[in-house]
């Protein structure tokens, strides 16, 4: 953490959460952004579940692709890979990917899973990642960030109250895909696992694109790990909820 102004909120410890909710706008961004985070925890005792928000129909180069048939692979090649992470339990939105996601509806049924499971922390895709073009990681980094800002409160989303679904504080919201680390994993024992996760999408990256990947990934774990005493890391940025409202300093912390 940097000196000043930061120092007025610290930045909570990932590793120290018992409970992690894992919010994916796809199928494979976990495994991509925060893969060998995840398989880390879950050995260190950490009860992670998944939750996609897209259902993974745009998934694909091929005009003459079965959208059912591709769906179906998503999730099954989701499975395997959430088994060798250790993740526990799989949720799905089943929004149409790359379609108009609506804000205010996965806001509320973000804020709604996370009242339901009450994890500690949130781990989820940086909306404010510079010159990310795609709407699907924007809206669903941004409605996760603020579910996890007004979970808490009763008054939001009212309706999970009268259900008997009791308001939730969140302790850390952890980005991946972030421009702004300010938390390195050493991921060093887990990044076989984070590699073997990747591979089990192969409608997505198999052959050279899926190698080229690889590549690229465990390039910048390695520069990134540069200095810090150990040989791969997964870079993050980990912010209590209270960074998430009017402390302008956050980018910073």
């Amino acid at each position: 953490m940097k000196p000043g102004i930061c120092g007025f909120l610290p930045i909570p410890d990932l590793l120290k959460a018992k409970s992690v909710l894992c919010i994916q706008p796809h199928s494979d961004d976990m495994e991509i952004g925060a893969g060998a985070t995840i398989a880390h925890m879950t050995g260190l005792g950490s009860s992670v579940k998944c939750l996609t928000v897209t259902d993974g129909s745009a998934g694909t180069c091929n005009l003459s692709a079965n959208i059912e048939q591709l769906k179906a692979t998503r999730r099954s090649e989701t499975e395997r890979s959430a088994e060798i992470l250790g993740v526990k339990e799989l949720l799905w939105f089943d929004y149409a990917d790359g379609g108009n996601l609506p804000y205010e509806s996965i806001r509320a049924e973000i804020t709604r899973t996370i009242r339901r499971l009450r994890p500690s922390a949130v781990l989820v895709c940086d909306p404010w990642l510079p010159y990310e073009a795609h709407s699907d990681h924007n809206r669903t980094g941004l409605a996760a960030a603020e579910a996890s800002l007004l979970a808490g409160m009763p008054k939001f989303c009212p309706a999970d109250s009268e259900e008997g679904i009791m308001p939730h504080k969140v302790d850390m919201v952890a980005f991946y895909y972030t421009a702004y680390p300010n938390t390195f994993v050493d991921v060093t024992v887990t990044w076989k696992l984070k590699l073997e996760a990747i591979d089990c999408h192969a409608s997505q990256f198999s052959g050279k694109k899926g190698e080229k990947l690889k590549q690229y990934l465990t390039a910048r774990a390695r520069e990134q790990a540069a200095g810090r005493g150990c040989d791969l890391v997964e870079a993050l940025k980990v912010l209590s909820v209270g960074h998430l409202h009017i402390f302008e300093e956050a980018w910073q912390c």
